[in-house]
């Protein structure tokens, strides 16, 4: 069995073994109540916080620690910059913290202050890549992070590290957001990506881990098996160069499933693939994202409580939840929230487990400028 897999499959059956089903001491379970919402980074409807019912009770009532805004939040440069300050200042009025204010901002295709939007066209990580110019590739990050700060954003989902050597990947591939096939050069166009946000003061995610590059089909989608076309050996490089330099402020897992790292539960929900593989053999001590738990291989396999328990239980720690609204009219955030107390309460979710994820969070949003 290769190193890896045994050192993931080794760690997850020894942290398996050692949670119990004890419930906590209340007063342990009382001091963190208040911060339970700052797990969650959730999408909202509409363009403007006046009014806006459901914006209102994320950001006062859930308490969440962070939005993540779409095209549907969007109409221009002023409507936006407005939108994140009246957020930003209620978040700060009902809970006393900075709000995360995250995007995916990967340029491209996936840019959500797009042309259309008044913004200038940004340049796709292919792009980038077929150049390979990391002068360029900073230049550009630098570029799209002046536009995130003005427009009161500082958290970019992005860069895309996966590996895009399937050029048959319709998600990664096919949509032109990956560096290229080469890890070592995927890994360098990221390093220069990172450099140039972070020089506008933005935060950055490396997704989507442990690799979104070789599939054939598209999580957001439903179900998708990367067992048989996975490459570790390719796919971690950019991951264990980039953690090992200190450059990953925070990282996005993937919906994928691949039997090699575990039989039972996609790289979102895996212990063994977040804190055997990532947090083990990798070593990363920083906040890992859930990519969107609303997406098709969690949501039509898992309810979003459930999701949001097992994801926290794998070593996730922060939930992301592209849509608040449930088909159902309910909001996700509040589901979510509800299952991890109740979860708690129990004893069925480790609360040293969600005392690790707050002061993770804690320490990312430190570093807000």
């Amino acid at each position: 069995m290769p190193r890896l897999v045994a050192a993931s499959i080794l760690g997850a059956f020894l942290l398996v073994g050692c949670r119990t089903a004890m419930p906590p001491d209340p007063a342990r379970l009382a001091a963190i109540e208040g911060e339970l919402g700052s797990l969650l980074l959730v999408g909202f409807r509409g363009t403007d916080a006046e009014g806006n019912a459901d914006l209102e009770d994320l950001l006062c009532e859930t308490r969440v620690g962070g939005i993540v805004l779409f095209a549907r939040n969007i109409v221009d440069a002023e409507q936006l910059a407005r939108l994140t300050e009246a957020a930003t200042t209620r978040s700060a009025a009902c809970t006393a913290r900075r709000l995360f204010v995250a995007v995916d901002a990967e340029g491209g295709n996936v840019m959500r202050l797009a042309p259309g939007a008044g913004w200038s066209p940004t340049i796709s990580a292919q792009e980038l890549g077929e150049r390979n110019d990391f002068t360029l590739t900073e230049l550009e990050a630098r570029r799209i992070g002046a536009m995130l700060r003005a427009a009161g954003i500082n958290w970019d989902l992005a860069p895309v590290v996966d590996v895009g050597y399937n050029p048959a990947n319709p998600v990664i591939v096919g949509t032109a957001r990956s560096f290229g096939a080469n890890p070592l050069l995927v890994a360098e166009h990221a390093r220069a990506f990172i450099r140039g946000l972070r020089a506008e003061g933005v935060l950055t995610a490396l997704k989507h881990f442990p690799g979104h590059g070789s599939s054939f089909a598209d999580s957001h989608h439903g179900f998708v098996d990367v067992t048989t076309t996975a490459e570790p050996s390719l796919e971690l490089v950019p991951y264990r160069a980039l953690i090992g330099e200190g450059l990953a402020d925070s990282v996005m897992t993937a919906h994928v499933f691949n039997r090699r790292l575990d039989d039972d539960r996609p790289a979102t929900l895996s212990r063994a693939t977040i804190t055997g593989l990532l947090r083990g053999e990798l070593g990363y001590r920083g906040p890992v994202v859930s990519d969107d738990l609303r997406m098709g291989a969690i949501e039509r396999q898992y309810g979003m409580g459930e999701a949001a328990v097992m994801a926290l239980d794998a070593g996730v720690d922060v939930l992301l939840i592209a849509d608040d609204r449930l088909p159902d009219g309910r909001s996700a955030a509040a589901v979510a929230l509800e299952a991890v107390r109740g979860a708690l309460a129990k004893g069925t979710l480790d609360i040293s487990r969600v005392e690790a994820a707050l002061e993770r969070v804690r320490a990312l949003r430190s570093r807000l400028n």
